[in-house]
Protein backbone atom coordinates (compact mmCIF):
# COMPACT_ATOMS: atom_id res chain seq x y z
CA UNK A 1 0.00 0.00 0.00
CA UNK A 2 2.72 2.37 1.15
CA UNK A 3 4.76 1.53 -2.22
CA UNK A 4 1.36 2.70 -4.20
CA UNK A 5 0.70 5.49 -2.38
CA UNK A 6 4.24 6.83 -3.08
CA UNK A 7 3.94 5.87 -6.74
CA UNK A 8 0.58 8.24 -7.07
CA UNK A 9 2.38 10.91 -5.41
CA UNK A 10 5.53 10.96 -7.50
CA UNK A 11 6.81 14.41 -8.15
CA UNK A 12 5.37 15.36 -11.53
CA UNK A 13 5.63 19.35 -12.46
CA UNK A 14 4.16 20.26 -15.66
CA UNK A 15 3.77 24.18 -17.19
CA UNK A 16 6.44 24.91 -14.21
CA UNK A 17 7.00 28.51 -13.72
CA UNK A 18 8.96 30.94 -11.47
CA UNK A 19 11.62 30.55 -9.07
CA UNK A 20 11.09 27.85 -6.56
CA UNK A 21 13.58 27.55 -4.04
CA UNK A 22 15.23 23.69 -4.57
CA UNK A 23 16.96 23.66 -1.36
CA UNK A 24 13.25 23.88 0.56
CA UNK A 25 11.68 20.85 -1.70
CA UNK A 26 11.10 18.15 -1.05
CA UNK A 27 10.85 14.64 -3.04
CA UNK A 28 7.22 13.09 -4.00
CA UNK A 29 5.82 16.61 -4.62
CA UNK A 30 3.21 17.05 -7.36
CA UNK A 31 2.79 20.07 -9.47
CA UNK A 32 0.92 20.55 -12.32
CA UNK A 33 0.11 24.18 -14.32
CA UNK A 34 1.03 25.79 -11.62
CA UNK A 35 2.72 29.29 -10.91
CA UNK A 36 5.38 29.25 -8.19
CA UNK A 37 7.97 31.83 -6.98
CA UNK A 38 9.75 33.24 -4.08
CA UNK A 39 10.38 31.41 -0.46
CA UNK A 40 7.89 28.80 -1.07
CA UNK A 41 8.93 25.57 1.38
CA UNK A 42 6.80 22.46 0.23
CA UNK A 43 6.99 18.99 2.38
CA UNK A 44 6.04 15.93 1.57
CA UNK A 45 3.53 14.78 -0.48
CA UNK A 46 1.76 18.47 -1.44
CA UNK A 47 -0.47 18.52 -4.26
CA UNK A 48 -0.67 22.24 -6.20
CA UNK A 49 -2.79 21.68 -9.42
CA UNK A 50 -5.20 23.37 -11.86
CA UNK A 51 -3.77 26.82 -12.12
CA UNK A 52 -2.53 27.51 -8.59
CA UNK A 53 -0.37 30.85 -8.20
CA UNK A 54 2.31 31.03 -5.26
CA UNK A 55 4.54 33.78 -4.30
CA UNK A 56 6.28 35.11 -1.88
CA UNK A 57 7.37 33.62 1.59
CA UNK A 58 4.38 30.55 2.07
CA UNK A 59 4.77 27.23 3.57
CA UNK A 60 2.68 24.43 2.84
CA UNK A 61 2.82 21.29 5.03
CA UNK A 62 2.88 17.61 4.21
CA UNK A 63 0.15 15.91 1.75
CA UNK A 64 -1.66 19.60 1.88
CA UNK A 65 -3.72 19.66 -1.58
CA UNK A 66 -4.49 23.09 -3.48
CA UNK A 67 -6.39 23.23 -6.26
CA UNK A 68 -7.25 25.73 -9.29
CA UNK A 69 -8.13 27.40 -11.17
CA UNK A 70 -7.98 30.67 -9.72
CA UNK A 71 -6.43 30.20 -6.53
CA UNK A 72 -4.20 32.53 -5.56
CA UNK A 73 -1.58 32.73 -2.66
CA UNK A 74 0.69 35.87 -1.78
CA UNK A 75 2.52 37.37 0.34
CA UNK A 76 5.22 40.52 0.42
CA UNK A 77 5.27 41.24 4.36
CA UNK A 78 4.73 38.93 6.56
CA UNK A 79 4.44 34.98 5.56
CA UNK A 80 1.62 32.48 4.61
CA UNK A 81 1.51 29.19 6.53
CA UNK A 82 -0.49 26.35 5.52
CA UNK A 83 -0.10 22.87 7.99
CA UNK A 84 -0.33 19.59 6.95
CA UNK A 85 -3.42 17.37 5.15
CA UNK A 86 -5.02 20.86 4.68
CA UNK A 87 -7.53 20.70 1.76
CA UNK A 88 -7.77 24.12 0.00
CA UNK A 89 -10.66 24.41 -3.39
CA UNK A 90 -10.56 25.86 -6.20
CA UNK A 91 -10.98 30.02 -6.19
CA UNK A 92 -9.83 30.83 -3.07
CA UNK A 93 -7.37 33.84 -2.56
CA UNK A 94 -4.90 33.90 0.44
CA UNK A 95 -3.71 37.49 0.49
CA UNK A 96 -1.17 38.10 3.56
CA UNK A 97 -1.58 42.25 2.52
CA UNK A 98 -3.55 45.04 1.29
CA UNK A 99 -4.02 48.39 -0.19
CA UNK A 100 -2.81 51.00 2.45
CA UNK A 101 -6.10 53.40 3.16
CA UNK A 102 -4.80 56.07 4.93
CA UNK A 103 -3.71 58.00 1.66
CA UNK A 104 -5.61 60.34 -0.46
CA UNK A 105 -5.88 57.22 -2.74
CA UNK A 106 -5.37 53.38 -2.44
CA UNK A 107 -4.17 52.82 -5.61
CA UNK A 108 -0.84 51.44 -6.25
CA UNK A 109 0.81 55.63 -6.81
CA UNK A 110 4.01 54.16 -5.44
CA UNK A 111 4.39 51.40 -7.91
CA UNK A 112 2.85 52.63 -11.14
CA UNK A 113 3.26 56.21 -11.06
CA UNK A 114 6.71 57.00 -9.22
CA UNK A 115 8.47 53.93 -10.11
CA UNK A 116 9.56 52.82 -6.94
CA UNK A 117 8.52 49.65 -4.88
CA UNK A 118 4.92 48.40 -3.99
CA UNK A 119 6.28 47.80 -0.60
CA UNK A 120 5.00 51.57 0.72
CA UNK A 121 1.73 51.17 -1.16
CA UNK A 122 1.19 48.12 0.93
CA UNK A 123 0.19 47.00 4.66
CA UNK A 124 -0.18 43.76 6.80
CA UNK A 125 -1.77 42.85 9.84
CA UNK A 126 0.74 40.15 10.26
CA UNK A 127 1.53 36.34 9.12
CA UNK A 128 -1.56 33.96 8.04
CA UNK A 129 -1.55 30.65 9.58
CA UNK A 130 -3.84 27.83 8.54
CA UNK A 131 -3.28 24.81 11.27
CA UNK A 132 -3.58 20.89 9.83
CA UNK A 133 -6.18 19.33 8.40
CA UNK A 134 -8.00 22.34 7.46
CA UNK A 135 -10.48 22.18 4.37
CA UNK A 136 -11.42 25.72 2.84
CA UNK A 137 -14.21 25.61 0.61
CA UNK A 138 -14.23 27.60 -2.99
CA UNK A 139 -14.75 30.95 -3.58
CA UNK A 140 -13.26 31.83 -0.06
CA UNK A 141 -11.18 34.60 0.93
CA UNK A 142 -8.32 34.36 3.47
CA UNK A 143 -7.04 38.41 4.70
CA UNK A 144 -3.94 39.35 6.53
CA UNK A 145 -3.43 38.08 10.14
CA UNK A 146 -5.99 35.39 9.78
CA UNK A 147 -5.05 32.67 11.99
CA UNK A 148 -7.22 29.54 11.43
CA UNK A 149 -7.04 26.49 13.83
CA UNK A 150 -6.40 22.84 13.56
CA UNK A 151 -9.66 21.14 12.21
CA UNK A 152 -11.31 24.18 10.44
CA UNK A 153 -14.20 23.97 8.12
CA UNK A 154 -14.41 26.92 6.17
CA UNK A 155 -17.50 26.96 4.21
CA UNK A 156 -17.57 28.37 0.31
CA UNK A 157 -18.06 32.41 0.02
CA UNK A 158 -16.96 33.12 2.82
CA UNK A 159 -14.08 35.45 3.88
CA UNK A 160 -11.87 35.65 7.25
CA UNK A 161 -9.89 38.01 8.80
CA UNK A 162 -9.39 36.89 12.89
CA UNK A 163 -8.93 33.85 14.83
CA UNK A 164 -10.68 30.86 14.18
CA UNK A 165 -10.71 28.13 16.86
CA UNK A 166 -10.01 24.61 16.38
CA UNK A 167 -12.48 22.52 14.81
CA UNK A 168 -15.32 25.12 13.83
CA UNK A 169 -17.44 25.21 11.27
CA UNK A 170 -17.29 28.72 9.96
CA UNK A 171 -19.45 30.85 7.21
CA UNK A 172 -19.67 34.12 5.81
CA UNK A 173 -18.78 37.59 5.46
CA UNK A 174 -16.94 38.08 7.92
CA UNK A 175 -16.59 34.31 8.54
CA UNK A 176 -18.69 33.17 12.02
CA UNK A 177 -18.61 29.86 13.67
CA UNK A 178 -21.83 28.11 12.94
CA UNK A 179 -21.24 24.83 14.80
CA UNK A 180 -17.94 22.66 16.00
CA UNK A 181 -17.48 19.55 14.44
CA UNK A 182 -17.08 17.57 17.65
CA UNK A 183 -17.15 18.49 21.46
CA UNK A 184 -14.77 20.01 23.47
CA UNK A 185 -12.88 16.68 25.31
CA UNK A 186 -12.90 15.21 21.84
CA UNK A 187 -11.69 18.61 20.22
CA UNK A 188 -8.94 18.53 23.05
CA UNK A 189 -7.99 14.53 22.58
CA UNK A 190 -7.35 14.76 19.17
CA UNK A 191 -5.39 17.88 19.36
CA UNK A 192 -3.24 15.73 22.17
CA UNK A 193 -3.21 12.80 19.40
CA UNK A 194 -1.59 15.07 16.93
CA UNK A 195 -2.00 12.55 14.27
CA UNK A 196 -0.69 14.62 11.59
CA UNK A 197 2.71 14.63 12.71
CA UNK A 198 2.53 10.90 12.34
CA UNK A 199 4.00 9.56 9.11
CA UNK A 200 1.98 7.62 6.29
CA UNK A 201 3.69 4.47 7.58
CA UNK A 202 1.77 4.73 10.85
CA UNK A 203 -1.00 6.56 9.71
CA UNK A 204 -1.82 3.16 7.47
CA UNK A 205 -1.96 1.02 10.05
CA UNK A 206 -4.41 2.70 12.16
CA UNK A 207 -7.40 2.56 9.59
CA UNK A 208 -9.98 1.96 12.14
CA UNK A 209 -8.86 5.50 13.48
CA UNK A 210 -9.34 7.30 10.33
CA UNK A 211 -12.14 5.65 8.60
CA UNK A 212 -14.45 4.95 11.03
CA UNK A 213 -17.25 7.95 12.66
CA UNK A 214 -15.01 9.39 15.35
CA UNK A 215 -16.36 8.36 19.03
CA UNK A 216 -14.39 9.26 22.20
CA UNK A 217 -13.78 5.92 23.30
CA UNK A 218 -11.83 5.32 19.95
CA UNK A 219 -10.07 8.36 20.61
CA UNK A 220 -9.32 6.86 24.36
CA UNK A 221 -7.78 3.92 22.76
CA UNK A 222 -5.68 5.64 20.74
CA UNK A 223 -4.51 7.81 23.22
CA UNK A 224 -3.55 5.48 25.47
CA UNK A 225 -2.09 3.37 22.82
CA UNK A 226 0.60 6.32 21.82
Amino acid sequence: MLTSLKSKLKRIVSNYMGSLNSRLLSEDIHIKKASIKGNVNLEFGVKIVGGVKISGNVSIGKLSVINGPNTDIYSKINSVQIGRFCSIARNVSIQEYHHKMDRISTYFMSKNIFNNSIESDIVSKGDIIIGNDVWIGTHCVILSGAHISNGVIVAANSVVSGYIPPYAIVAGSPAKVIKYRFDTAIIQKINDLAWWDWDVEKIQQNEELFLSTLTEDILNKYLLRY
